[in-house]
């Protein structure tokens, strides 16, 4: 039986977008940071099989999502430390992968527990990632003829930043709103249009760069 578009939902769009990117970024593995990308993605789509499994049988699902984002900070940290030029900069956000896991860990054991969505890691992952990405952002430079939105680092950066600007706002709120009885339904189906057109909007912009990998290599060091 034909699937109608009316029959797909906003996740089921992100999802399609999700394995597009993944797909793509196999024909670039030759590109360090790439492949970083690549590893996210496969991570990304091992975590979203994992969540609907245990959603489906009304299960904890949380608890994926705890540590997804030690490994989706890591990853993206390591993207971005590949985009930026300066020495001093790469080595903060380096050292800021074991100390955000630490930090993670410590609040996933003793103040959010993995039972509930993971607020206050997503927050702090958000904020370094997007501090981050400005600072990417303004380190690309020109080096040729191309224009900055020809750049594929431009538009994965963009990404990255994108995501966390339109979904941390409500990440904060989730769980409050999750206690409230009367606000618990709502706030599930707000939090997945969010999270859906937050992920359909990044992973839109990511192949978008991957496309300019194709047309012609556009990274920095080019």
């Amino acid at each position: 039986m034909p699937i109608r578009c009316d029959d797909l939902k906003p996740q089921d769009v992100y999802y399609i977008l999700m394995l597009a990117c993944f797909l793509q970024s196999l024909r670039y593995l030759k590109f360090y940071r790439i492949r970083l990308l690549s590893l996210l993605l496969f991570i990304s789509i091992i975590t979203e099989l994992c969540v609907e499994f245990y959603k489906c049988r009304a299960l904890n699902y949380y608890i994926f999502y705890h540590f997804f984002n030690v490994a989706e900070y890591g990853l993206i940290s390591l993207i971005l430390i590949d985009c930026i030029d300066k020495p001093i900069i790469k080595k903060l956000i380096l050292w800021s992968i074991p100390a955000y896991a630490l930090a993670s860990f410590y609040i996933s054991s003793y103040i959010q527990p993995v039972v509930f969505f993971p607020a206050y890691g997503n927050n702090i992952e958000g904020l370094l990632v997007m501090s981050w990405c400005i600072i990417a952002l303004l380190s690309i430079t020109p080096n040729d003829n191309r224009t900055i939105f020809q750049r594929s680092s431009f538009w994965i950066i963009l990404a990255f930043y994108l995501y966390f600007i339109v979904t941390l706002p409500f990440n904060g709120i989730f769980n409050p709103l999750m206690k409230n009885e009367v606000m618990r339904t709502s706030a599930k189906r707000s939090f997945n249009i969010i999270n859906s057109v937050g992920n359909c909007c990044s992973y839109a912009m990511m192949l978008v760069g991957l496309f300019f990998y194709k047309w012609k290599k556009s990274i920095q060091q080019s």
